[in-house]
């Protein structure tokens, strides 16, 4: 029997440690979900109609990493005080939330290059139609500056193609914005020269694109350890409910 009430005792510890990660990467997604909200407003503004869709993404985020780190605490206290309601409680949201999580994962999977061409439609739409050049304030020209010039790219899909009847060449009669220069304070950068060297030859969609990937790896990669905590967790949760049930504490 002690044999038995030691290894009830591992697992109490280990519902702890489980329950405090689960908490800590419920931080981690609240904290993605900021920064996408905050540290990403140049790309946000640069989708146009769009930026609603990726705000509430990053909502999503915030939300699921604040009820993570919320039932991270109370699996973790459920299990040090063995009360047996929270460790109930803990087991059933625990499983709600891993279906969701699955669910969530098949829809991402399923729809990610739509996803990827309404970004890049949304993207050219504004280029095209709203984007007035380096020194305009408004909101779109300034995330696209801002695009451009962080990951030395130009235009979307063709470069200086992208810009052929835009708002910007209407306006200005140059070919392309200085942003879209290797060195935007050349003389060579005129907004007519297109000598191979003097431009970005990447274009903006395939940088965000790669940008988004490499982001999704990360939010994927935590995703995926979450869920194994979780399995995890529900295991020994419903061991320790029973434990605690035919060992005759009160709840």
């Amino acid at each position: 029997m002690a044999g038995l009430h030691n290894l009830y005792v591992l697992m109490k510890y280990l519902m702890m440690i489980l329950s405090f990660i689960i908490l800590v990467s419920g931080l981690v997604l609240l904290g993605v979900g900021i920064w996408i909200n905050v540290g990403t407003t140049s790309f946000i503004k640069s989708v146009g109609e769009f930026s609603s869709q990726l705000g509430i993404v990053s909502n999503i985020l915030a939300v699921a990493g604040a009820g993570l780190s919320l039932l991270g605490f109370i699996g973790c206290y459920g299990a040090w005080a063995e009360k047996r309601s929270f460790i109930l409680v803990f087991f059933v949201v625990v499983s709600l939330v891993f279906l969701a999580e699955i669910v969530m994962a098949l829809i991402v999977l399923i729809y990610q290059q739509k996803v990827a061409n309404i970004i890049r439609e949304a993207s050219k739409q504004t280029l095209i139609h709203s984007y007035k050049g380096p020194g305009a304030t408004d909101a779109i020209s300034v995330a696209w500056n801002a695009l451009m010039l962080t990951f030395k790219c130009c235009g979307v899909e063709n470069t200086t193609s992208d810009f052929v009847g835009s708002t910007f060449t209407n306006n200005t009669g140059l070919l392309y914005p200085q942003t879209c220069c290797v060195n935007p304070v050349s003389p060579s950068c005129d907004g007519v020269n297109t000598s191979p060297g003097i431009l970005h030859t990447s274009s903006c969609d395939v940088k965000i694109i790669h940008f988004m990937k490499s982001q999704s790896i990360i939010m994927g990669s935590t995703a995926a350890v979450i869920c194994v905590l979780e399995l995890a967790a529900m295991m020994i949760s419903v061991v320790l409910y029973v434990r605690l049930g035919s060992s005759g504490y009160q709840v």
